[in-house]
């Protein structure tokens, strides 16, 4: 098993310009483009512009193992013929999907670009457009049904099967005392509906990261689901409860928004009865491991806002979680599924 990266990545996190980018393209790729930086948690990013085409240039941590970017190709090689919606990775002048940029050792990577509006940014979320978020993630749970890879077997902190230790760690760097109450609260109610129940779960390999800044919409669908950084080999229900997660943030009504997105899922990749009781939860859960995540990672970057961009919805978006009774998000998820009363 891979050992977890978390604590080794941010002083070893590539420091390209647009400039520098642009030349490693040219350099690895043969592409004259322009280069203009994207977000990233730990890796960089840049959008390569050429006169014909774009791409997307990924350059690693420099704490990142080859075996888990091997992994990530490798996923997202076994669904191209089965989904049209995740980005697809470019080989290298000299024939390789993995590429070390020159002078700096830093693990480099080409992908397509994949158009659209990233679902943060789309406006409206209707339920025609969450219920297509849904079918999106069950269609790609469905291509990686069987796969698996030596590398997605690894201690990582962003896996909701560790969510547990990942906030007892990191809990105590909330620094708003209130805050830091609330989650410790909804974490533990999460908690105690989860764990009786995880023995049911099913495992394989997920994409774990259906963000609303990773789901690419044109409405009224989604249109894409990139960044395969955080896969590994957990819940299957975790990939759902995350896109649940953050499309209920700041929402006004985030049960409908669960119903929504559970109803496309399930449409596409049916849920056990114990996973359908567990997606409200786990979102919950994924919620609070990334406010301790994000402190953490603040404390070590404090001028990266990117760091910080869920951050003040978590804030706004938990209390309202938190009064939500788990009986009545089990009734609207079980009833969004077309099941009858719970066997759990």
């Amino acid at each position: 098993m891979q050992p977890d990266l978390h604590y080794g990545l941010p002083g070893q996190a590539p420091r390209f310009d647009s400039a520098g980018a642009a030349r490693l393209a040219r350099e690895m790729y043969g592409l004259d483009a322009s280069a203009s930086a994207l977000p990233s948690e730990r890796d960089q990013n840049f959008l390569l512009a050429t006169s014909a085409r774009r791409y997307v240039l990924k350059i690693a941590n420099a704490a990142e193992h080859r075996a888990v970017l091997e992994a990530q190709n490798a996923a997202m090689a076994h669904v191209a013929d089965r989904v049209a919606f995740c980005p697809r990775v470019l080989p290298t002048i000299a024939g390789d999907t993995i590429g070390i940029a020159p002078g700096s050792g830093h693990l480099a990577r080409l992908v397509t670009y994949l158009d659209g509006i990233p679902l943060a940014e789309a406006g409206a979320r209707t339920t025609a457009l969450l219920e297509s978020l849904g079918r999106a993630v069950g269609r790609l749970d469905r291509a990686l049904e069987d796969f698996d890879h030596p590398a997605i077997h690894r201690d990582f902190h962003w896996d909701l099967a560790n969510a547990a230790p990942v906030i007892a760690r990191h809990l105590p760097l909330v620094l708003d005392g209130g805050d830091r109450q609330l989650v410790r609260r909804v974490s533990a109610t999460a908690r105690q509906t989860i764990e009786p129940l995880q023995a049911a779960f099913r495992r394989s390999a997920v994409h774990h990261d259906a963000n609303d800044w990773n789901v690419l919409v044109s409405s009224p669908e989604v249109v894409g689901i990139i960044d395969f950084g955080d896969m590994v080999h957990s819940w299957t229900v975790a990939d759902p409860a995350v896109a649940v997660a953050y499309a209920m943030l700041d929402g006004s009504d985030p049960l409908a928004t669960a119903a929504a997105i559970v109803r496309g899922y399930h449409a596409e990749h049916p849920l056990r009865d114990e996973e359908v009781v567990a997606v409200f939860p786990l979102a919950t859960l994924r919620l609070c491991v990334s406010a301790c995540v994000a402190a953490w990672q603040q404390q070590q970057r404090p001028d990266d806002e990117y760091l910080a961009v869920s951050q003040g919805a978590i804030r706004r978006t938990l209390p309202a979680l938190a009064a939500i009774p788990p009986q009545l998000a089990e009734q609207m998820l079980r009833s969004a599924c077309g099941l009858g009363p719970s066997r759990c």
